[in-house]
């Protein structure tokens, strides 16, 4: 009986949620016309190759534009920790009508957008259809300012 009410509860979440990723969220790259040019000293930032879509933060990036369009973003949440490390957690949603899985993983950045540890490994989360499941990463410092949640096909 319980289970019953949690596959209801879930399809009635996925359904709320509406099944709408968010906008903006997979990268785009597209190759320079020709070389870039430098104007200055190397300490400089400049461009340099190809260019690419701003990528936002505190956010979940897809590496995939289909996988986009198949698995959408119900929940997204941070917090600081009793030992002021931060926790990162998502919901996400399977908007198919087949089982699915994909594989997440966190990068953990300072207030200057430098990693401050390496990015988490990658974790599965497999989805049921039409179904929600969730994620959750800590990071291993308390200098984080900013985090970036990658998701990428499991095939």
């Amino acid at each position: 009986m319980q289970l019953r009410l949690w596959v209801s509860l879930a399809c009635v979440s996925a359904a709320m949620a509406g099944c709408a990723p968010m906008e903006g969220r997979v990268v785009e790259c597209k190759a320079p016309n020709s070389s870039p040019q430098r104007a200055g000293p190397a300490l400089v930032g400049q461009a340099y190759g190809m260019e690419m879509s701003p990528i936002p933060l505190d956010a979940v990036q897809f590496t995939d534009a289909q996988l986009w369009e198949r698995v959408a973003v119900q929940h997204l949440s941070a917090e600081r920790t009793g030992g002021d490390t931060v926790r990162v957690n998502a919901r996400l949603v399977n908007c198919t009508s087949q089982p699915t899985a994909v594989y997440v993983r966190t990068s953990f950045l300072d207030s200057r957008q430098a990693s401050v540890e390496q990015p988490s490994a990658w974790q599965i989360v497999h989805l049921q259809p039409r179904a929600t499941g969730a994620y959750s990463e800590s990071s291993a410092t308390t200098r984080v300012s900013n985090y970036l949640i990658e998701v990428r096909p499991s095939n």
